[in-house]
């Protein structure tokens, strides 16, 4: 059997005209991916290529749409339909898996959610207004909204941890920790990054701060199990609450959910916990804006906050203007793990 084609989004002999049809369909797409995740198909590939049948079996579902939902997604590279009639798991797709390494799975539900796709149709309120439209579609700001829907807001945590797990041990290869003594997440959600910190820096302790719920779903590690005794869990929110003790301040993937001012604040606030202490350090996890016209996740991550939370993503230049009007010099704005950036600062 001849080795199956690789598909491209955009292959060399699409015309413009198709190239932007693509992009204003991209619900053709998107759609049937969320479906196959909902039913949870690339853990029933996990074993061994399926037939249709068997699939729609196993998923309660009619064989026809499934099998037309599931060529859709092998046509952009998730998942590969074979010459026999089966589908199998392709590089793309282990990633649709629930736990494994950097899954998409829990993220792609998020996403797809209906609270979510309903802002989104609110853009052109936020284009008229300059005001996130996520209330507006669903009632409530996002996080009071995840608040009161415990589910959608487990499924939000998800999303991120094996994200995190890969940021954790990129980070693991950029700084030593244990010169800090202690490492204070803020805006740290279950604990996935703090975990995997406090397990390979043994010297050190922890403090996790988050909201109330969702520091009540911190990881069991930190709760009773083997790391409990070195780590502070805090429910709070930013800009307050921030500990007066730590040697590493730690914000991953939080300011760019914020409105300016809170960002501004955040910052203020965690340089007057510093306070004299000039071996204290900042480190802010970001993605970033970055210059030209060439493929960026940064901007479409922009995006998503500015729709949903009134957040921004922030430009190199744009957080070497904001940290010092904060009381931090910055240091360094280095690749973490794409489309992650470490950025680096110190207090002035």
């Amino acid at each position: 059997m001849p080795a199956p084609q690789t598909p491209q989004v955009f292959p060399e002999w699409m015309p413009p005209h198709l190239r932007l049809m693509q992009l204003v369909a991209a619900k053709w797409i998107t759609q049937p991916l969320l479906a196959l995740s909902r039913l949870d198909v690339a853990d029933l590939l996990a074993e061994k290529p399926r037939t249709v049948e068997d699939l729609a079996a196993r998923c309660e579902v009619r064989p026809d749409p499934l099998r037309r939902c599931l060529r859709a997604a092998a046509a952009v590279g998730v998942f590969t339909e074979l010459g026999d009639g089966r589908f199998s798991l392709n590089p793309m797709s282990e990633h649709l898996r629930s736990g494994v390494p950097l899954s998409l799975r829990d993220l792609a539900l998020f996403l797809g959610d209906e609270s979510t796709t309903r802002s989104f149709a609110h853009i052109m309120d936020v284009l008229r207004t300059g005001e996130p439209a996520f209330e507006t579609a669903n009632g409530a700001p996002m996080f009071a909204y995840l608040d009161d829907h415990p589910e959608l807001l487990a499924t939000y945590q998800g999303s991120w941890a094996p994200l995190t797990e890969g940021v954790a041990q990129a980070l693991l290869k950029t700084v030593d920790f244990n010169v800090y003594g202690t490492i204070a997440d803020l805006g740290g959600g279950n604990g996935a990054l703090l975990r995997v910190l406090l397990n390979a820096f043994p010297d050190t302790t922890g403090i996790l701060l988050d909201r109330p719920d969702t520091i009540r779903q911190a990881h069991p590690d930190l709760t009773d199990g083997p790391l409990s005794s070195r780590v502070r869990l805090v429910g709070g929110a930013l800009p307050g609450d921030i500990p007066q003790d730590a040697g590493a301040y730690i914000i991953k993937n939080t300011l760019h959910c914020l409105d300016e001012a809170t960002v501004k604040d955040t910052l203020c606030a965690v340089r007057t916990a510093i306070g004299e202490r000039q071996d204290a350090q900042l480190f802010l996890i970001e993605s970033m804006v970055v210059p030209g016209n060439g493929y960026d996740w940064g901007r479409f991550v922009d995006i998503e906050v500015m729709i949903n939370c009134g957040g921004r993503v922030h430009t190199r230049d744009e957080w070497a203007d904001l940290l010092p009007e904060c009381g931090f010099a910055l240091e360094s704005i280095t690749d973490l793990l794409p489309p992650q950036w470490l950025i680096t600062a110190h207090p002035q």
